[in-house]
């Protein structure tokens, strides 16, 4: 996808004697998004926008080490020693040896003609990167962060180069002091590295200033001119954010941790460095007791001081768990961490306030499998419950008008059933329109890309297409049918797939999601939840959404 961002002028800082101001530039194409406020907690507010960084520019994919100078110097000294051995063999062999080392020198003379070419091409691609690496580093990575001013907090949001984590700051209005017009809205903002290194600067005795500006510029002058950037954006990322925010709205295990046993836990990767597998975290919880973390393989237990209360017990295991080092820094400010957790292998949730201000990481369920490739979360969060387009427009209205609402909140206003309400607004969601907050339970209007989103033919599910195929068919029959005490429904099925016929459980809570989805398929068996749900579950919400 190609996005084009054009900016007034370049995001600055200032330093004066009313304190230090971060200016930073409103993208030009999209509609005017103005803030001139006063940070109170600006230390903390400076750590977590650091935090926010280091989620930007994280890349935690396995980089295997380099052996190929290795191999190429083997394979060259076994060529050298082969003739030595081969005294016996026929004299055509012979031949095609001695062929291949008349060979072997042109193909050095060649290179040693082009090999100044060469040396002046890979030096101007180092000068060329160790610029942008300086000068702009941000901009090579990834989309300029996304800037939501709300009337009761603003909000920045931020996804790694490998796709594997979300980071969000919100900046609450209590934390605030606004002067002068503000304009609500979501914008880009150009956030350099020079910008982000200004970050460091800010002291507790030193007010700092958070100035959002939209100032068109109709022609370049010395002090000003228009920066526009052209980026390819991957349909990986976008899909990614999108799914981080379906993902979300899942019903997990809430519990919470003291900064002290996240510390404990990083001290341990920091002094270890595991040689084998298991290479996962796991979360030991039984209602009534405090939870208990075991860090893989060396079976080291941390015992947490917060009692659990939760209805879920058992076992909990996550990978990627060095991706966590991104709250290290934060830990010393705070008391507590909240988790949610969506299950093994499945995407987890930590939250941190500091001072007033909030961050946000969402994790995927380990770093190779981003948000974008296998979960399908938008699949599993979504309802079957259909509302018509005059409704989406009615809703996508009162969004805009409020900014936050939850889906109580937005029935009200409209009359509708609240059902229909989350389902709009999880639709909302999926098209980038919109972001939930899983602590409040609020969805927040905002429009990540000015442009339209519109999903690739690649990303069509299958297993969706396969799943409306066997309703058709009437091969999903509805065995039996339970209320729960949680106000959820809990049904059982038979479903008649290509070979067999399996059974499924799910329970499907008051606004349409699945809660929980349990099917005896091979590829359940084997994947769980981490690939999304297979056919036959969807089979089974399907036809639920249907009766």
């Amino acid at each position: 996808m190609q996005v084009s961002q054009s900016y007034a002028t370049p995001s600055s800082t200032a330093t004066d004697a009313t304190g230090m101001k971060f200016n930073l530039s409103a993208e030009l194409s999209r509609p005017p998004v103005r803030l001139n406020a006063l940070i109170k907690n600006s230390l903390a507010y400076a750590r977590i926008m650091l935090a926010l960084r280091k989620v930007v520019a994280g890349d935690w994919r396995l980089k295997p080490k380099d052996n190929t100078a290795y191999q190429e110097w083997v394979n060259e000294r076994y060529i050298e020693e082969l003739p030595q051995h081969l005294q016996g063999v026929k004299i055509d062999q012979i031949k095609l040896l001695q062929q291949r080392e008349t060979l072997k020198a042109k193909k050095k003379l060649i290179e040693k003609e082009y090999a100044p070419l060469n040396k002046k091409l890979w030096e101007d691609r180092y000068k060329y990167f160790q610029w942008l690496y300086t000068h702009n580093r941000d901009q090579w990575m990834m989309l300029d962060p996304v800037i939501s001013v709300h009337p009761d907090s603003v909000i920045f949001e931020g996804f790694s180069i490998d796709e594997s984590a979300y980071g969000r700051v919100s900046v609450p209005n209590k934390n605030l002091e606004t002067f002068g017009q503000v304009d609500y809205g979501t914008t880009n903002i150009d956030f350099s590295l020079g910008l982000a290194n200004e970050l460091y600067r800010v002291r507790s005795y030193r007010p700092a200033w958070l100035n959002v500006a939209f100032d068109k510029v109709e022609l370049s002058t010395e002090l000003a001119s228009n920066v526009e950037k052209k980026i390819d954006l991957p349909d990986s990322w976008v899909r990614g954010f999108l799914q981080v925010q379906s993902a979300s709205t899942i019903d997990g295990i809430m519990l919470t941790l003291h900064s002290s046993t996240v510390a404990q836990f990083l001290e341990k990767l920091e002094q270890s460095k595991e040689k084998e597998s298991p290479r996962s975290i796991r979360f030991v919880l039984k209602k009534g007791e405090c939870p208990i973390l075991v860090i893989d393989p060396w079976n080291t237990q941390i015992k947490d001081t917060n009692v659990y209360n939760g209805d879920f017990e058992g076992e909990i295991r996550l990978w990627g768990r060095r991706r966590l080092f991104v709250l290290k820094d934060l830990l010393p400010f705070t008391d507590s961490v909240q988790v949610k957790l969506l299950g093994t292998g499945m995407p987890s949730y930590w939250s941190v306030e500091v001072d007033g201000h909030r961050f946000d990481l969402g994790l995927s369920g380990w770093t190779a499998n981003d948000w974008s490739k296998k979960g399908n979360f938008d699949l599993l969060a979504s309802s079957q419950v259909s509302v018509s387009a005059e409704m989406l427009r009615e809703v996508e209205k009162t969004l805009i008008q409020y900014l936050t609402l939850s889906p109580k909140q937005l029935a009200e206003k409209l009359n509708i059933k609240q059902e229909e309400a989350t389902v709009a607004l999880q639709d909302m969601c999926k098209s980038g329109q919109a972001m939930y907050d899983h602590l409040l339970g609020t969805y927040r209007y905002r429009k990540m890309l000015e442009q339209e989103i519109v999903a690739s033919s690649s990303e069509e599910d299958i297993r969706l297409t396969q799943a409306v195929t066997i309703v058709k068919e009437n091969k999903a029959k509805m065995i039996q049918k339970g209320i729960l005490e949680n106000d959820a429904i809990a049904y059982n099925f038979e479903v008649q797939g290509t070979k067999s016929t399996y059974k499924v459980e799910v329970k499907i809570d008051l606004d349409g999601r699945i809660k929980f989805a349990e099917c005896t398929c091979g590829f359940h068996k084997r994947n769980k939840l981490r690939q999304g749900p297979c056919q036959h579950i969807m089979a089974a919400a399907i036809w639920v959404g249907r009766n």
